[in-house]
């Protein structure tokens, strides 16, 4: 599939150079040429300057698609490699001690206290509802403080929390 998109880029690749040479071939002729000499050819002269100025258009267009494609492809490679490194950290450094691997996430996120132990509650499997009975809070405050641990760790909620800390335990899938 990418195969032909590429044929067609190199098609129009090729296109955009041999126009931008009968560009510069006409330019150089007019240059030679007595002024007169232009007006017989203005239709064919104002038509491959249109050619020119849309495959222009249509070239910067590909540049700025494939410019945006590597920049996802970026932001995606680099969550991965956040993501290994944390596993990584989890499993080669056994002597830290899990707990203390999870509150050093905990601190690089900038996790308030009452962040911390609510976040500890999720990772245990208590909902909203039992972190607030727990805690003695009502369950708005209880919402509005797991929505900022979502926001500082750059999860999109509870499951992706939780499957962070737990996916470096579980072995590779084959």
């Amino acid at each position: 599939m990418n195969f032909g998109k590429e044929k067609d880029q190199i098609f129009f690749l090729i296109f955009y150079s041999i126009s931008l040479v009968i560009w510069i071939i006409e330019e150089v002729y007019m240059l030679l040429q007595p002024a007169d000499a232009f007006d017989r050819y203005r239709l064919w002269i104002a038509s491959i300057e249109t050619l020119i100025v849309v495959s222009s258009f249509i070239l910067l267009f590909q540049l700025f698609h494939k410019l945006r494609l590597a920049s996802l492809e970026m932001e995606q490679a680099q969550d991965l490699i956040q993501k290994y490194k944390v596993r990584n950290q989890f499993l080669n450094n056994p002597e830290k001690g899990y707990s203390l691997l999870i509150n050093a996430e905990f601190d690089k996120w900038k996790f308030t206290n009452s962040e911390v132990e609510i976040a500890i509650l999720i990772l245990r499997g208590f909902s909203n509802q039992q972190i607030a009975s727990v805690r003695d809070k009502s369950l708005r405050t209880v919402e509005n403080q797991t929505f900022a641990i979502y926001q500082k760790s750059g999860m999109r909620g509870k499951l992706e929390f939780i499957s962070y800390f737990i996916s470096p335990l579980l072995p590779e899938e084959d």
